[in-house]
Formats: structure tokens, sequence, C-alpha cells
């Protein structure tokens, strides 16, 4: 069991090991002037984060619009690799209307989110002053794209049903911290129940699958005199409905799906942090930022099965592309 935990958390952590240690150092980096500039700032950056998750787990549900059979299986694996737009590698600082902070340089104003270039941003200084203080915004992480693996199973059920799953039981790892996720789907042909669809040549459902996953990073262990409960929280669900089609021969599966989206990141800053430069020493869970994303979208893929192992890519179109890449073993 102790090797099916390490497993299994080694592939979840590369959702978040590539910005982790940027948002663990730069989210409480932010927290140098007042609280409410710290989650303007932080919203900022971390923004393409928190979207390209939500529109990861909203990915890999399906790769076909038939059902299993009654009894029959599928155990899958994807990795739904979302690349973030060009326009979100970098925000303007103008447009924030910030409180404490303003520009040493008016003209300097572009800042580089999490996804942005490995260079410095521009230099804040006190709007007042009298105040103390300045802040250089922090560099990108160059993130190209975010993964998210996730490991699912579907079983048939009667009326041309398919009930799906999606479930990694909350792992935790010492100085590290925490993930598990959930999540459940369905998917039904709804054509066999109209009088004439069944003559369709082709498969045609409608799914519905919702998502939720939770972690949380120890970011006070470096420090040895920090607060022991200093954490970054990070809690992602959405939810997905489509009209699938799809179109079988022997050994090739082709599909695509077309419907609406929605999801929703939560990042908090939990325990007890000190402010400089401000007029209190410290503040407690001093960060909370919210990132949604929704809108329609479509993906086109293909399923290559060979006995019962079965391989799909498939790619979604939108302002988050997004490639999904999976093997699985898949009866009936």
């Amino acid at each position: 069991m102790k090797i099916n935990k390490q497993f299994v958390l080694s592939i979840a952590l590369l959702i978040f090991l590539s910005i982790s240690a940027k948002a663990q150092e730069n989210v409480s980096q932010f927290l140098n002037g007042s609280l409410k500039d710290a989650n303007i700032l932080g919203k900022a950056y971390l923004e393409p984060f928190g979207k390209s998750l939500g529109t990861s787990l909203n990915s890999g549900w399906f790769t076909s619009a038939k059902p299993h059979k009654l009894g029959g299986f599928d155990i899958t694996f994807t990795v739904a690799t979302t690349i973030p737009p060009s326009s979100a590698k970098t925000f303007d600082v103008n447009k924030l209307k910030l409180d404490y902070w303003k520009l040493q340089t008016p003209t300097d104003n572009i800042a580089q989110t999490v996804t942005g270039a490995k260079e410095t941003g521009p230099t804040l200084v006190p709007q007042n002053p009298l105040l103390p203080g300045t802040m250089d915004l922090p560099k990108g992480a160059g993130l190209k794209f975010i993964p998210a693996p996730i490991i699912q199973a579907g079983i048939g059920l009667p009326f041309n049903t398919e009930l799906d799953f999606r479930y990694l039981p909350k792992i935790d790892i010492n100085q590290v911290g925490s993930i598990s996720l959930w999540g459940f789907g369905i998917k039904n042909e709804f054509k066999e129940f109209i009088p004439g669809f069944k003559a369709i040549p082709f498969n045609l459902s409608a799914f519905f699958g919702y998502t939720k996953l939770k972690s949380s990073f120890d970011i006070s262990a470096p420090q040895p005199d920090a607060s022991k409960d200093q954490t970054l929280d990070i809690s992602t669900s959405g939810y997905t409905a489509k009209l699938l089609i799809s179109k079988s021969i022997p050994v090739l599966t082709v599909y695509a799906g077309v419907g609406y989206n929605k999801s929703t990141t939560d990042v908090k800053l939990k325990g007890e942090y000190s402010i400089p430069n401000y007029t209190v020493s410290s503040a407690k869970d001093p960060i909370s930022l919210d990132f949604s994303n929704s809108g329609m979208n479509a993906n086109v893929g293909m399923r290559i099965k060979l006995a019962i192992i079965a391989f799909n890519f498939d790619y979604t179109f939108g302002s988050y592309k997004l490639f999904n890449a999976g093997v699985g073993i898949n009866f009936r």
C-alpha cells in the first residue's frame, strides 16, 4: 500500500510541482503593503493557473459516444495538458486599482503572471510618500503548459447508460501537503429512444460530469521561525455538459463533443503572517482568491483499441487550448 500511495502521489503532484514552489514564494511576497493589494496582485498573478486547472479537470471524460454494454467497464489513465493563451502571460498593473502601491515608473506597467517569462516585474512604491517600502513584482515561472493526471473508471448500466467515477483518496506527505480528488459522470445514448434515430450510422449521446480537487501545501516547512499552520490551499471544482458523437470501425473510433464547461478554483493563504510596511503587524488567513472559467467548447479525438487495451488522444478548442492523452483497459 505504501508503494501504491507513493506512486499515485507522485503522479498527482505533477499538477502542482511546477507552480507550487513559485506560488509559495510569491503569494506570500504580496503581503507587503496592504491586504487589499495583496489579494488584487495575487489574483492577477495566479489567474492563468486557476483557469487552466479548472479546464483540465473538466476534460478526459470520454473516448466514445457509445456507452459500455451492461456490465462492461474501463479503467483509464489520462493526462490533460492545458496551454494558457499568450494574453494570460502578463497583466497591466495600471488596471488593478491598487490602494497602497503605485508604479515607480508609470510607463513600466506590464508584469508577469505565473505562466509568464522569468523576468522581474515593475517596481511599486507607496502612493503616500510618507509610508515606507518598495516591492518588485515577481518573475513568471515560464509555465508553457499545466498538466492534470486523472485516473477514472466507467461501467455500463441498463438503458444505454454508462456511469463514470474519478477518485483519489486524501494522501498526505510530510512537509509537502495533501491532495484528494473525486468526480462522477453519466452518459446516455438517447438516440436509441427516438423513433427513426436508431438507423443513424453513428453513436449520439448526452454527457454530464463533475470533478472536485482539494490540495494543501505546507509553506512554513522551509522557514523554522514561521507558524506551523501556514499553508497554501487550492480547491477546484468543475462541471461539463456535452453532446457526444462517435463512429467506430475495427480498431479505430473517431469521436467529438460540444457543450458547456464551468469551473471555479479557490486559492487561500492560511495561517498567521507578518505584514511589513503597513499599519498592522500581522494577519490571519490574509489571502483568498477565486478564479472562474466558463463557456462553450468543443473537442475532437481518436481511440485505438487493441484487444482490451485502448489508447486515446484528443484536442479541445477554446480560449484555453487542451491536449488529452490516455491509456486504459476497455471491456465491452
